[in-house]
């Protein structure tokens, strides 16, 4: 008899490796007190100075109803000195937030190898591009359902 964990569903392990990343990396920066949330935020401060905004664009796939901004986690990196708020509103990380986006940015990367040492370069580079595909496909469906919302539901089939 085949193994019941062998007849799961797709969704099935793209939410079981969701939630296995997610626990390592919520161990990895409970002793910096960040969150993976506020991590990414850090991380994509450190690419260059960003106004809030662009962030909440970049960030988009994170927003919810219930955190419909990243403004708390740029809060939280000023606060914490890692970050600063320029005149213009764009916000840049501080020597300190530097030197910590770096040590966070090593461990990060070690536990991404750890997670991805089953798979060999080529299988990871398959993997990643086929899970692309599919995001964006599943993107376009929803795209489609919109517009069909906006004119009134499904085409008519004759």
């Amino acid at each position: 008899m085949e193994d019941v964990r062998t007849q799961r569903p797709f969704g099935y392990w793209l939410k079981h490796i969701d939630g296995a990343i997610e626990g390592g990396m919520a161990r990895l920066f409970a002793a910096d007190g960040l969150s993976r949330r506020g991590w990414q935020v850090l991380n994509t401060v450190a690419y260059e100075p960003v106004a809030p905004s662009r962030l909440d664009e970049v960030m988009g796939a994170f927003l919810s109803a219930d955190e419909p901004s990243m403004r708390a986690y740029v809060d939280d990196l000023v606060r914490r000195g890692w970050a600063e708020q320029a005149a213009d509103g764009t916000v840049a990380l501080t020597e300190e937030g530097r030197t910590a986006h770096r040590r966070i940015s090593e461990q990060v990367g070690a536990l991404r190898t750890r997670i991805t040492e089953c798979l060999s370069p080529e299988e990871f580079g398959t993997l990643t591009a086929l899970l692309r595909r599919v995001g964006e496909h599943v993107d376009a469906l929803a795209a489609e359902a919109a517009r069909d919302r906006t004119k009134g539901g499904p085409p008519q089939q004759s």
